[in-house]
């Protein structure tokens, strides 16, 4: 094969396959005792099942996929302050991730609750 034919193959592989969508999400931060609505903002949402979305280790509430193009939720309580990696696993196992993409601030006289688990297990918050 040529290289120029390798070259149009190659380019209809990757225009047949899509390109990785743009993933961002609004607002970037919040209080660290959840609760929160916030939305990401990308495409391709649809099609996919439900989605879990992870911020951080801990489970978004609330996840709807509105379209296409938008998934609202409401956060978690923070397991740390500061950023956090933004996950979306989809029940056919398609999963995005946006690396430390939400910020959590400290609310004034909250503490943080530690999050235990075991190897293997998902990990959940503890009891007050």
């Amino acid at each position: 094969m040529r290289a120029g034919s390798r070259f149009l193959v190659l380019a209809s592989v990757v225009l047949a396959c899509g390109r990785p969508s743009e993933l961002r999400i609004e607002p970037a931060a919040g209080e660290s005792d959840g609760g929160q609505t916030i939305r990401l903002i990308g495409s391709d949402f649809l099609g996919h099942g439900p989605a879990v979305v992870y911020l951080g280790m801990r489970s978004a509430r609330a996840v709807v996929i509105e379209d296409d193009h938008h998934i609202s939720l409401k956060t978690p309580e923070a397991e740390s302050f500061g950023a956090v990696d933004v996950r979306v696993d989809f029940g056919d196992g398609t999963s995005r991730t946006l690396p430390q993409a939400f910020i959590y601030r400290q609310v004034e006289g909250k503490p943080l609750r530690p999050v235990y688990f075991k190897p293997g297990a998902v990990p959940v918050p503890t009891a007050e």
